[in-house]
């Protein structure tokens, strides 16, 4: 993430570029840190080591959690975490990539692998992924720190998190601690500078040996040469995020990476570094994968990302050197677009003439674009530290009228007032309206509406969390999550409206932004590049591309709003219908696929649900509590009277399984074949999965908590086997799960509702697979199994039979049950071991 190369380059030029700092417990002293949370998630599950392949220990996970950021506070760390917003559409391409990359080609290694080979250390290793809700876990364990900790705040970014986090940090005087390169090229007011998440060191005081003293105190005591030195970890030094473990009196170790002094090693003035990232590349450099990428017109093959990195920083230097000396020569630098044309110029490999008509203009616009991502907003306020915060009761760092989240609720706020004198009943809409805005945004502030949503209504995209599941199965994110996000979007469209229609998921354009402009309204824009003292002054060099910025990240009402943006159920005039583009699984490759946005009237009277009238409509989320959560039963189709009944925490995986046995029953009677009918949940499994959910991850030993850094995990003496067919139940459960609580925070019933990941092991579930679910029904909470088998007699299927072996004794065949070896989850065999697992 970031730019690329740029950790790289920092870890070899650490000494030059970075500066030590310890936070010992002993110390009164209180330092902000600002926690990039998804940097956080990814790291901390990687170096905890916990197994991922089940579908994630999630019980084990908010342990690690709670374990590090109380180990953070207590060597005097005030600690913030963001987490991301929308992303914006420039970095979808990005994404696309990503998503390719760590989870579909690894799921389909995972599935093309023998089962035996697929289950070695190392190859679980490498095809590590990230479980889907580990997030939610995350998001629970910071939420019962904070409710009684003062030291802990949990922020949720407007958009891309990593501006937001400098920004904060900035107004914090804090360090900003994740595992992205970007944290050294964004800057802002008091920032501190940019810590790695893997670069962090505990240690503990060594204990004193009473024996090893001198009384004299003038001879030291002569150690043999020989004598074994203790490892770091008996010495108490432990290099990672988690702490060591049962100490008290800890200190840790950072390396502190500042903006500044990695702009004084490229002797560049600071606010180039944006400029920097972007020729370098970063996530927004190449904004279609149709498009030629701008790294290979600028660099040989051959050329390491440090020597790239260290191209383009001298070649911003001569630019601006030959400026300075030669202030009225021919190549003089006096505009920012005349600074990015000469790098781009500068930095070709191949000569201009070679190349294509505009293809050169194209490649500028693609660097401002890329540039403009860094800005920030300069804060014009005087009051810095905690009490900085919180101008607006919107946003901790912006004013109601700046601040960009308000916008996207805000469609159908400002279209009312627009649709007024055609709509009789618009004063009441009026009084709706910002209600509902209030609401959302409240909501989302609180961590109660999931950031993954705010993809919808930022660019009308949504990104399902993809994880390990079969390819030759149709993808869960479309069988069982798609028809709950269809009711998400009808209700979302209602209530705040979504955007227009975006372009064709064909389309190369799609995900780009215009900005043609750029070089007609900033040509003339000069910028100082003479004076060698502007870094110190604080001259900002690209100040004349913040304006345009301004211009791509406009609010709703300063632009035109075409009518059909208005709400299907509130207009009553059929408008163009709007679409959102998911981006799923399709086949080896994530693909964009176009959802229509069906209408929210529409859809309550063909499901049967009665309600509110179309002439005194109110929007969904606005009705009151019980009928709400009689609309998200309506949906989920578990509107029933013993389920109505069940205590809150069980609903959830009463909802989820019933979900799940539905639309596999639905699949199976709607394309009848055997392999629609293999899908089917039978009863056994159906127990399995109430057992699982229920039972709060007991009675599961992982040996895995915590792991010493670049350990492998102690997995036991034996472990739950990988089953095909228990990995595609997961995936199911998983989707569900997360499809079901965004319906829930839609509808504002998440309280009623509530997810319960904290309490999770996936191994668990696979263990009780693996056992048939042997009476794991006679475990379950009474009236659990009924609330959630009502009315679905026939979706279930007939218990698999146990195939067996025959084997002949004294020339008689006879049945004999199958002997099946324990598989250990990264258990290694030695080298005839390994030997036995290749593959001929």
């Amino acid at each position: 993430m970031g730019v690329h190369g740029l950790t790289t380059y920092l870890r070899e030029n650490q000494r030059i570029l970075a500066k030590a700092i310890q936070f010992p417990s002993s110390s009164t002293d209180v330092t902000s840190i600002v926690v990039d949370g998804w940097s956080f998630i990814y790291e901390l599950y990687e170096e905890s080591k916990l197994p991922w392949v089940y579908g994630g220990e999630y019980k084990a996970f908010s342990a690690c959690v709670e374990g590090v950021v109380k180990a953070w506070m207590a060597v005097g760390l005030k600690v913030y975490f963001v987490f991301d917003g929308s992303a914006p559409g420039l970095k979808i391409p990005t994404l696309i990539s990503r998503l390719n990359h760590s989870i579909i080609e690894r799921s389909l290694l995972f599935f093309r692998t023998s089962e035996t080979s697929r289950s070695t250390p190392r190859f679980l290793h490498e095809t590590r992924m990230i479980p889907p809700l580990a997030y939610h876990a995350c998001l629970h364990a910071l939420h019962e720190i904070a409710s009684s900790e003062d030291n802990l705040q949990v922020h949720f970014a407007d958009e891309e998190g990593d501006p937001y986090a400098v920004e904060l940090a900035g107004r914090l005087g804090a360090f900003v601690v994740g595992n992205d390169s970007d944290f050294v090229i964004l800057n802002s007011g008091k920032y501190a500078g940019y810590i790695q998440l893997d670069d962090m060191l505990w240690t503990v005081p060594k204990s004193v040996d009473p024996g090893s003293g001198d009384e004299d105190g003038e001879f030291r005591t002569v150690k043999k040469a020989k004598t074994k030195k203790k490892g770091a970890a008996q010495q108490g030094i432990r290099r990672g995020l988690i702490p060591p473990e049962h100490s008290m009196d800890l200190t840790l170790s950072v390396s502190v990476y500042m903006p500044a002094a990695l702009a004084s090693h490229f002797k560049i003035p600071v606010t180039l570094l944006p400029l920097l990232g972007a020729l370098i590349g970063n996530d927004f450099s190449n904004q279609s994968s149709t498009q030629r990428n701008v790294q290979s017109l600028f660099f040989e093959r051959q050329l390491t990302l440090s020597q790239r990195l260290s191209r383009v920083g001298s070649t911003l230097n001569g630019i601006l050197s030959a400026a300075t000396q030669k202030r009225k020569a021919r190549h003089q630098v006096g505009s920012v677009m005349d600074l990015i044309d000469r790098s781009v110029h500068e930095l070709l490999i191949r000569p201009p003439s070679t190349m294509a008509s505009g293809e050169i203009d194209a490649i500028v616009d693609r660097i401002v674009n890329a540039t403009l991502q860094y800005a920030i907003d300069k804060y014009d306020g005087d009051t810095f530290g905690p009490d900085g915060l919180w101008p607006s009761k919107i946003c901790a760092l912006h004013r109601a009228e700046t601040c960009r989240l308000p916008g996207l609720f805000s469609r159908a706020l400002l279209l009312s007032t627009d649709n007024e004198a055609a709509d009789s009943n618009a004063a009441e809409h009026n009084t709706q309206l910002p209600q509902l805005h209030s609401l959302y945004i409240s909501a989302y502030r609180s961590g109660h509406l999931q950031p993954k949503l705010m993809d919808i209504l930022s660019t009308g995209t949504f990104w399902p969390r993809l994880f390990l599941e079969n390819p030759d199965a149709e993808n869960v994110a479309r069988s069982i999550g798609r028809p709950i996000r269809e009711w998400i979007y009808a209700i979302l469209e209602d209530a705040v409206g979504l955007p227009e229609a975006p372009e064709g998921p064909g389309d190369p354009e799609v995900g780009q932004l215009d900005t043609s402009q750029v070089d007609e309204e900033d040509e003339d824009e000069l910028i100082d590049v003479v004076e060698e003292e502007s870094e110190d002054d604080g001259t900002d060099l690209l100040a004349p591309l913040r304006g345009e910025l301004q211009k791509l990240r406009a609010p709703d009402e300063e632009s035109e709003i075409p009518a059909s943006v208005i709400s299907q159920s509130r207009s009553h005039i059929p408008p163009r219908p709007k679409c959102v583009i998911e981006y799923i699984r399709r086949g080896t490759r994530v693909a964009p696929e176009s959802v229509t946005v069906p209408d929210i009237s529409g859809l309550l009277v063909s499901s049967a649900f009665r309600g509110d009238s179309q002439e005194d409509w109110t929007p969904l989320p606005l009705r009151s509590a019980s009928e709400r959560m009689s609309v998200f039963l309506h949906i989920l189709h578990s509107r029933t009277v013993a389920l109505e009944e069940l205590p809150s925490e069980q609903l959830m995986c009463a909802l989820v399984l019933r979900w799940v046995v539905q639309v596999m029953h639905l699949r199976a009677i709607g394309s009848p074949s055997k392999e629609r009918e293999k899908e089917k949940w039978t009863r056994s499994e159906a127990g399995a999965f109430l057992a699982f959910y229920t039972s709060g991850g007991n009675d599961v030993n992982l040996h895995t908590i915590p792991a010493p850094a670049g350990s492998e995990p102690d997995p036991g003496p034996e472990t739950t086997p990988i089953s095909s067919r228990s990995i595609q139940l997961m995936a199911q459960v998983l989707m569900a799960i997360e499809s079901i609580h965004h319906l829930s925070q839609v509808l504002l019933v998440s309280e009623r509702v509530p997810v319960h990941v904290h309490t999770l092991s996936s191994q668990k579930f696979h263990m009780l697979l693996a056992q048939k679910g042997l009476s794991c029904r006679d475990t379950l909470p009474v009236g659990l199994w009924d609330a959630c088998t009502e009315g679905l007699g026939d979706a279930f299927a007939e218990e698999r039979q146990v195939k067996v072996k025959k084997s002949k004794v004294n020339g008689k065949s006879t049945d004999r049950p199958p002997v099946r070896k324990a598989v250990r989850v990264g258990a290694t065999g030695g080298q005839f071991g390994l030997l036995a697992d290749l593959q001929v």
